[in-house]
């Protein structure tokens, strides 16, 4: 009987074990804020790019994120993100934005609005978009105005 008691309790392990280990380990990068929260460019670009894969220098930095992290959970489900992106940048780095865009003649800009000190006035803005991103660039403010979401 005794025999039937330990394997008992090795089946409950094997199969307790690995529920356990799907709880935590990595931290999650779910968020839904902006960059209001931070002080410096420094801090807003770090948080920033925990989010996009590029890296840039900026002057002036503000976004809104929502980022649902479809792999923070035992059971892996779809990655969710919008993230939205003011920037004023180097004059000479503002055709990297675009790299690889098309000029498209209008957009919807409804989003803007969410960013932190977004522009009210983007008929200036030069419109791409492309690979699910759209950029807006204002050559004379040296501003980038910079969405991609998806799921």
């Amino acid at each position: 009987m005794l025999g039937m008691k330990t394997f008992f309790r090795t089946i409950f392990l094997a199969l307790l074990l690995p529920l356990l280990g799907g709880c935590g380990g990595n931290a999650s990068k779910t968020t839904d804020g902006d960059s209001r929260r931070f002080g410096t460019v420094t801090e807003k670009q770090a948080f920033l790019e925990r989010y996009v894969s590029f890296r840039r220098c900026y002057d002036e930095l503000d976004f809104a994120i929502r980022y649902i992290d479809g792999g923070d959970g035992m059971v892996p489900g779809p990655t969710e993100w919008d993230v939205r992106i003011l920037a004023k940048v180097p004059a000479e780095s503002l055709d990297e934005w675009a790299s690889g865009m098309e000029l498209i003649q209008t957009s919807d800009v409804s989003w803007v609005s969410s960013i932190p000190n977004a522009p009210t006035m983007v008929a200036s803005f030069e419109w791409y978009s492309g690979g699910g991103r759209i950029v807006g660039i204002s050559r004379g403010n040296r501003q980038v105005l910079y969405r991609s979401h998806g799921n």
